[in-house]
């Protein structure tokens, strides 16, 4: 079963452990995605933009998450495989 998981502000949220697949659920919020064993300090990573986009980490580190735009926020789905 996916978990929702809402990501706001400027800073890098752990929204779940992979393996699993993160789905974007918000119209019109751009996500960036990391799947690493600690909070990343940069601004690189993968970017989901349009609603339904998704991507499978089949790391078994924390996935984390961060808005592009830090005054939005974005709901993601979190779905353990």
């Amino acid at each position: 079963m996916s978990e929702r998981v809402t990501v706001t502000g400027s800073s890098w949220a752990q929204i779940g452990t992979g393996p699993a697949t993160v789905q974007l659920i918000s119209t019109g919020i751009s996500v960036m995605l990391v799947c690493a064993t600690s909070a990343p300090t940069g601004n690189d990573g993968i970017i989901l933009v349009n609603q339904e986009d998704s991507h499978t980490f089949q790391l078994s580190d924390a996935i984390w998450a961060l808005v592009v735009n830090p005054g939005s926020s974005a709901v993601v789905a979190v779905q353990p495989e």
